[in-house]
């Protein structure tokens, strides 16, 4: 689900995406997605091992990431451009992950065109329509630079993430991925 998470967004963002072979019993606390997402009011489709979901305009809501730090970067692009204001909390163990996360998706996002504030132990996001595009940095984290990616998608001009080989940490093939699902 850490890494799937950046599909089901992707997908809420552009077009339809199927993630297979998910384990709906997982224990791991990332499956925490598919609750968020439906809060948020996002197309979201279950069915046995497979996971579907197609562009939706989701609705701000009140995350709580005690038990899903992971989520975060790609839940703030997410939220970055959905309705209204989210706001995520219990996140201040995110400063001290490969990078202090909760800095790094909020500055980057934020050159992007977004509006994320950094608060002490969270976020606070409102919502745009589309975000511009431009050149951001990973902070040699591969959640942000994923989240990044991710983000581009609602961006009306090009993204280019400097430090974006940092995602050979946990998924090497994303880029080939990434391109294989219509990203640029």
């Amino acid at each position: 689900y850490s890494q799937a998470a950046f599909w089901i967004v992707a997908g809420l963002l552009g077009s339809n995406i199927k993630c297979r072979d998910m384990d709906i019993n997982s224990l791991q606390g990332d499956k925490a997605v598919l609750e968020i997402v439906k809060r948020m009011n996002g197309s979201i489709n279950i069915k046995e091992d497979l996971i579907e979901v197609s562009e939706t305009k989701t609705d701000g809501v009140i995350i709580d990431a005690s038990q899903c730090p992971d989520l975060v970067p790609v839940l703030t692009v997410l939220a970055s451009v959905s309705n209204g204001t989210t706001k995520i909390i219990n996140a201040e163990r995110l400063r001290i992950k490969e990078s202090d996360r909760l800095k790094a998706i909020s500055t980057e996002l934020n050159k992007l065109g977004a509006n994320v504030k950094e608060l002490e132990d969270g976020l606070l996001i409102e919502g745009k329509e589309e975000l511009t595009g431009g050149t951001v940095d990973s902070w040699n984290d591969h959640r942000i630079a994923m989240a990044l990616a991710v983000a581009s998608i609602k961006c009306t001009e090009p993204v280019t993430i400097t430090g974006s080989e940092a995602v050979k940490k946990s998924y090497p093939d994303f880029w080939r991925d990434f391109v294989d699902l219509g990203g640029q």
